[in-house]
């Protein structure tokens, strides 16, 4: 019930005329509260979606990067020359092995990151056949049981492969980095190849999915092997680095 009190100075005014002016406005304050009520409990929505949404869980994810396409453009000469390359699985030297990186959530916890399911000597060989492969070159994989003969054998040793995000209010930064000792060897004269290349890169999203870190690895593996494929030509039979200095 609302009780209307005549405020001083309206005595000598008729009712009507009190009413008139006093009720719309009694009205129009108690629409204000009941908005301003929906308002907050709005936002209280908002509040406990955004906290239940952006902490984490504990769970893993797991990445299964691939190969992209290079241009041929910028990567150098395509090679077709009759060389037979034997890949062999990569080391895994990092001190993690087990582990590709992490996400730090908002509001506290973490998802942790992994890639080919914790295979990562095979993975990353994989990738290094794939990119050989669109290059021309004929690349396959070592088996134990198969001795192909072959003019060159391809390794490498895993030194750092990390993809993390971390999430702030509307937005999350990824990084990743990548760092393999590359060495071929060359079955004509006996002689071999090695070097360390690296290669890392950045993103930030409005609104992370785990695409959006794996896409990221994908191009940071495809800029990785660039530099391999830029910095190998082929001579007798057997890789040789290119003259001159190296990008």
């Amino acid at each position: 019930m609302i009780v209307l009190r005549i405020p001083p100075g309206y005595g000598n005014i008729p009712t009507r005329t009190v009413l008139k002016f006093i009720v719309p406005n009694l009205w129009r304050t108690h629409l204000v509260k009941i908005s301003s009520t929906y308002v907050w409990l709005f936002r209280c929505m908002v509040i406990s979606l955004l906290f239940t949404g952006c902490q984490g869980t504990g769970q893993t994810v797991n990445f299964d990067p691939r190969a992209l396409s290079l241009d041929s453009n910028k990567s150098g000469t395509i090679h077709a020359e009759d060389l037979t390359i034997i890949v062999e699985p990569f080391q895994d030297a990092r001190p993690e092995q087990y582990r590709l990186g992490s996400r730090t959530h908002l509001w506290g916890g973490v998802t942790k990151f992994n890639a080919w399911n914790g295979n990562i000597s095979d993975g990353m060989a994989d990738l290094a056949i794939a990119y050989l492969q669109q290059r021309q070159w004929r690349a396959t994989k070592s088996t134990a049981d198969v001795n192909t003969p072959h003019d060159v054998t391809l390794t490498g040793t895993v030194l750092s492969l990390q993809a993390n995000a971390k999430s702030g209010f509307g937005f999350t930064d990824i990084t990743v980095t990548m760092r393999v000792r590359f060495e071929a060897k060359n079955t004509s004269d006996g002689s071999t190849i090695r070097m360390v290349l690296g290669a890392n890169g950045s993103d930030r999203v409005a609104t992370f999915a785990p695409k959006d870190a794996e896409e990221l690895i994908n191009l940071v593996a495809k800029d990785l092997y660039k530099q391999l494929l830029q910095d190998l030509t082929v001579k007798d039979k057997a890789f040789h680095l290119q003259p001159g200095p190296r990008s």
